[in-house]
């Protein structure tokens, strides 16, 4: 389609830098992106024949804040990062609109699957005996987003009116660190052991929609 013109994205972020004491930073921060003019496709029809070619049309929105709380300088180097965010947009990519019936309607957003409201770290850091440093980090994000079934009749069917209106369980995770360097003449060894999932949380990857 040669008529089709160049997506347009438009980026909005600031972010405060704040010291709270001798040990203590904060950070906060928020954006927003706006896009529209993004890739679709356009429903034609000709006689008894339907046909698509892309076009300009699809439209989104982005935007959240962040926080981080870091302290530096007592026993544990702790940090502590949060965003919280929204993503929406009226169709998830740009050929989405090939594999989609055609519905002569008004469109209109809704979460995208990457959308994920809460994301949390907590990171600490400290020195033990014998020249050992040991980290651990701690992950909390919401789960994703999908799209229920629901039975027509005895057939079941995504439920289109309500996109990604369901969300699954939320990922966590928690991961240790240990490392320790050995000195040999101008020489420096490092060596680490990295501990993934220490609390073995089992999270979910795929949803059955129906369920």
């Amino acid at each position: 389609n040669a008529t089709m013109t160049a997506a347009r994205s438009q980026a909005y972020e600031f972010a405060f830098n704040f010291q709270v004491g001798q040990f203590w930073g904060v950070t906060v921060g928020a954006w927003l992106k706006d896009m529209d003019q993004m890739s679709t496709a356009r429903t034609y029809q000709s006689g008894i024949y339907k046909y698509q070619v892309f076009s300009n049309g699809d439209y989104g929105t982005a935007k959240g804040i962040d926080i981080t709380i870091q302290n530096r300088g007592m026993f544990f180097t702790t940090m502590l990062q949060y965003t919280y965010s929204v993503a929406l947009a009226n169709s998830e990519y740009d050929t989405k609109a090939f594999g989609e019936v055609y519905v002569d309607a008004s469109s209109q957003q809704f979460l995208m699957p990457f959308d994920r409201p809460h994301d949390l770290t907590l990171s600490l850091y400290s020195a033990l005996p014998f020249g050992i440093n040991a980290s651990m980090t701690g992950f909390y994000q919401s789960g994703f987003p999908y799209t229920p079934d629901i039975f027509n009749g005895d057939k079941p069917e995504e439920d289109l009116r309500n996109k990604n209106t369901k969300r699954s369980d939320a990922w966590k995770s928690m991961n240790m660190s240990f490392s320790k360097y050995f000195k040999f003449s101008d020489y420096k060894l490092s060596l680490g052991l990295n501990i993934y999932n220490v609390t073995d949380i089992r999270n979910a990857v795929n949803i059955h929609t129906l369920t």
